[in-house]
C-alpha cells in the first residue's frame, strides 16, 4: 500500500515538472514573437517648420490592435451618434470624445469627416484618429508614463511633393487653356492673381498669348489633394512678356512674387476689383445715360459679372462711405493714401464687417455685385479718383509695393536666374522634382 502511494506521488510530481516546462518555453516563445513593440524614430525635418509634442524625438507605442471600429460622419450626424452607430463602448466613447475635444471642436463636423480607433484585446484604447481631411488628422493615445491617461495632438501628414511645369497657350480664353491641360479653376485664378496689378485677363488677353507656370503639387496615396505654391509664372502677350517669382526674405513669416529686377509684382492698386467681367460702359466725359436718356459724364467703367461675384478692395484703404447713394444704390467707398478713393456701385450686399472707418486690405472682399440703383442689369460701376479728379481706372499707372535690396536682392537674383532657366527651357520635364514632406498644417502658399 505505501510503496504504490509513493509511485503515484512519483508519477504526479513528474507531470507536474513536465507541464511546467512546457510553460515555460510557451511563455519564452510567446516573448520572442510577440507583437508589442516600442519604437523609436528620429525627428525629420519639418518643411513648414511646425513642431512635434516632442522636440527631440517621437515616440509611438505599435501594439497589434485586436479590434478596429472605422466610420464616417453622415449629414446630419455628431461624432457621439456615428460613434453610436458603430456600436461602441459607452465609457469608451465618453473617453475618445473628451480626449479629443482638447483639439477638434465637434460642433463643426461635417459629412465625410473619418475616424479609426484601435483597440487591444481587453477593448482598451490604443489610438484614435479623426480626419477632416487629406491635410487635417487628429489623434489620441495613451500617454508613454501611464496607460490611464491620454494626450490629443494634431498628426503629422506624409505627402508626395511633385515640383510640376505647365505650359500652355491661349486659343480662347486663360481658363479654358488651363483647363485643357488639366489645371483646375483655383490655379488658374491663382495664377491671375499674381498678376492681377499689371494685367488684366479680362480685356488684355490675345489669341497666341503663352503661359507657363512652375506649382507645388501634392499627393496623398498617390491621389492628388492640392495645388501648393506657384513657385515662378511666366506670361507673354503680343508685346511683352511678365514673370513673377516666389521668394520669401529671411524672417518673415509670408512670401511675395517679384519680377526679375526684384520689384514686388503686386502695385498700390488692382488692375481691377474683379476676377471676371465684362466691360459694358467705358470711361467717358459724355455718354447717354441708358435709363435717364440724357448724356452726362460716366466717369468710371461699368464692368458686367452675374450677381454675387465678389468684389475686392482694389488698395489698402478705411471705408469712409458704406450704405445707399441715389443712382449708385448700395455702393462701398474706400479712401487710399497718397489722395486717392475708389467707389464700388450697384452692389447686391455688402460683405460682413464692412462698415464705416474700418481699415481693409488690398484684395479684401468688400461686397458682391449687384444691380442696385439706377441699373439695367447686374454690374459694378467702379471708378477711381486722384487727388478729387476722377481718372480712367484702366489707363493709371501705379508703383510696386515693395522692392528687395540688399543680401535679399542678391539671393533672390540667384534663386530666381534658376526658375527663369527652367521657364525658358520648352524640353524640361513635366515632373522637375519630387520630394516627400511630413506636414501639420497647410504647406505654405496651399491653393488647395
Amino acid at each position: 500500500m505505501n510503496n504504490s502511494f509513493f509511485r503515484i506521488i512519483a508519477i504526479f510530481s513528474g507531470f507536474l515538472c513536465v507541464l511546467l516546462v512546457c510553460s515555460w518555453i510557451g511563455d519564452y516563445r510567446s516573448r520572442e514573437t510577440s507583437p508589442v513593440q516600442n519604437t523609436f524614430t528620429s525627428k525629420q525635418a519639418d518643411p513648414v517648420g511646425n513642431k512635434n509634442t516632442d522636440d527631440t524625438t517621437e515616440y509611438t507605442a505599435k501594439i497589434k490592435p485586436a479590434v478596429i471600429v472605422k466610420g464616417t460622419i453622415k449629414s446630419g450626424e455628431t461624432f457621439a451618434h456615428a460613434l453610436e452607430r458603430n456600436e461602441l463602448d459607452r465609457s469608451l466613447e465618453s473617453q475618445v470624445i473628451k480626449g479629443l475635444s482638447q483639439v477638434v471642436d465637434f460642433r463643426k463636423c461635417r459629412p465625410g469627416d473619418s475616424f479609426r480607433i484601435s483597440l487591444n484585446d481587453c477593448g482598451g484604447l490604443i489610438r484614435c484618429t479623426y480626419e477632416r481631411g487629406p491635410l487635417e488628422i487628429y489623434a489620441l493615445e495613451p500617454n508613454e508614463d501611464s496607460a490611464s491617461e491620454f494626450h490629443a495632438f494634431r498628426d503629422s501628414v506624409l505627402l508626395e511633393c511633385r515640383l510640376t511645369k505647365l505650359s500652355g497657350i491661349i486659343d480662347s480664353s486663360l481658363f479654358s487653356a488651363f483647363s485643357k491641360i488639366g489645371a483646375n479653376s483655383r490655379l488658374t485664378m491663382a495664377f491671375t492673381d499674381i498678376f492681377a496689378s499689371r494685367l488684366d485677363f479680362n480685356t488684355e488677353t490675345r489669341l497666341g498669348d503663352q503661359f507657363d507656370v512652375i506649382v507645388e503639387e501634392y499627393f496623398k496615396d498617390d491621389r492628388f489633394v492640392g495645388y501648393g505654391k506657384i513657385v515662378a509664372a511666366r506670361y507673354k502677350n503680343h508685346y511683352k512678356g511678365f514673370d513673377a517669382y516666389y521668394y520669401r526674405p529671411e524672417g518673415q513669416t509670408k512670401g511675395k512674387y517679384y519680377d526679375s529686377a526684384g520689384q514686388e509684382v503686386g502695385t498700390s492698386f488692382l488692375r481691377s476689383p474683379l476676377p471676371v467681367y465684362r466691360v459694358t460702359s467705358k470711361f467717358s466725359k459724355r455718354r447717354l445715360h441708358p435709363i435717364l436718356k440724357v448724356y452726362r459724364p460716366h466717369l468710371g467703367v461699368d464692368l458686367a459679372a452675374p450677381i454675387g461675384t465678389r468684389i475686392m478692395a482694389a488698395a489698402d484703404g478705411r471705408v469712409s462711405f458704406v450704405g445707399w447713394q441715389k443712382g449708385f444704390g448700395r455702393i462701398v467707398i474706400l479712401k487710399h493714401p497718397g489722395g486717392y478713393k475708389t467707389y464700388y456701385g450697384h452692389l447686391s450686399r455688402f460683405a460682413k464687417g464692412i462698415k464705416k472707418g474700418i481699415r481693409v486690405e488690398q484684395k479684401q472682399i468688400i461686397g458682391y455685385v449687384g444691380s442696385s440703383g439706377l441699373s439695367t442689369g447686374p454690374h459694378l460701376d467702379y471708378r477711381i479718383k486722384e487727388n478729387g479728379v476722377f481718372k480712367n481706372p484702366f489707363n493709371m499707372k501705379f508703383k510696386p509695393k515693395s522692392r528687395l535690396s540688399g543680401k535679399a536682392l542678391d539671393d533672390y537674383i540667384k534663386e530666381q536666374g534658376e526658375w527663369g532657366q527652367l521657364l525658358e527651357n520648352n524640353s524640361a520635364p513635366k515632373t522637375l522634382q519630387i520630394e516627400t514632406r511630413k506636414i501639420r498644417k497647410q504647406p505654405d502658399g496651399w491653393l488647395g
